[in-house]
């Protein structure tokens, strides 16, 4: 696939994000989970598509080494995997969700997660842990090849994960901001550091009832699109500051209702105006719910 292939696939993707948001956030749900349902669809499509890799897999577990990967690199090379889950790309929902999430959400860092759960697992026998390791590296050798990850990503994201090992949540919150000063205005550091209620441009009381609403909204279970409209909603009638970023108020809204509302990107992408026209009435309808003046 050469670049401008690439470049139109992804946009294609982008599209079948915005298309089908309710879809793809149940995905990215399930792959959040502490379930394993997630990895059996994804392995379930691989065996679909290759399925000499159910056999491969069961080969390599019971083999006297399993340090690399290179044997299932090479066939899923052979039969032309990655042509084939294009190939499955709007026509399969599972299968667009899984390319979709690849490109664009944590699914790398929630591989390598779940691969050290299964490894600390006590029904993991050696040979499992050492295919296991083998393939962590491979995912993160391969997400940096194809530009989906740099290595300075990861080296945070381990960086970090050695701060919560050690217990020092405390002091690496303490020291961010000032690591983070050099790069900041000091407008922007404020905005950073607003919850939701400090956000809200209205009296204490008329605040209360809107976070009253927010919250009745948001336990009916809706997410992705649905938080976008009322993002957009709230913004039309005026009670959010124009300086407030999308990134500041997709953080402020999972924090304070401590619940998953969707992934930051499929929200992102309907809070474009051009898309947003194309729900007027479910925002004009959300702005009648949401007024409290």
């Amino acid at each position: 696939m050469g670049q401008k292939e690439y470049d139109a696939f992804r946009e294609r993707m982008k599209q079948w994000m915005l298309d089908n948001a309710d879809a793809y956030d149940e995905f990215e749900e399930m792959m959040n989970s502490q379930s394993d349902v997630g990895y059996q669809k994804i392995m379930g499509q691989a065996i679909a598509l290759v399925p000499k890799y159910g056999k491969a897999i069961s080969k390599k577990i019971n083999s006297s080494y399993v340090g690399d990967t290179l044997d299932i690199e090479e066939l899923f090379s052979a039969e032309n995997l990655g042509i084939k889950l294009v190939g499955q790309f709007e026509k399969n929902s599972i299968a667009s969700a899984m390319i979709c999430w690849l490109f664009f959400g944590r699914s790398f860092e929630n591989m390598v997660e779940r691969g050290e759960e299964i490894i600390s697992s006590t029904g993991t026998n050696r040979f499992q842990k050492i295919l296991i390791a083998s393939t962590t590296k491979l995912f993160i050798s391969k997400s940096i090849n194809l530009g989906l990850r740099t290595r300075q990503d990861w080296e945070e994201y381990n960086n970090f994960r050695k701060v919560i090992d050690s217990n020092q949540v405390m002091d690496w919150a303490l020291e961010s901001p000032e690591k983070e000063q050099p790069q900041t205005t000091p407008l922007q550091k404020v905005n950073k550091v607003l919850s939701l209620k400090n956000m809200i441009l209205l009296n204490d009381e008329k605040k209360n009832m809107l976070l009253d609403k927010i919250e009745e909204y948001i336990n009916t279970g809706v997410k992705g699109k649905r938080i976008a409209f009322m993002i957009l909603a709230l913004r039309q009638l005026g009670y959010l500051p124009e300086t407030t970023s999308d990134r500041q108020l997709f953080t402020a809204i999972k924090t304070r209702f401590n619940s998953y509302i969707g992934s930051d990107k499929s929200i992102y992408a309907y809070l474009d105006n051009g898309v947003s026209k194309q729900f007027k009435s479910d925002i004009d309808n959300l702005t009648t719910y949401f007024n409290v003046n």
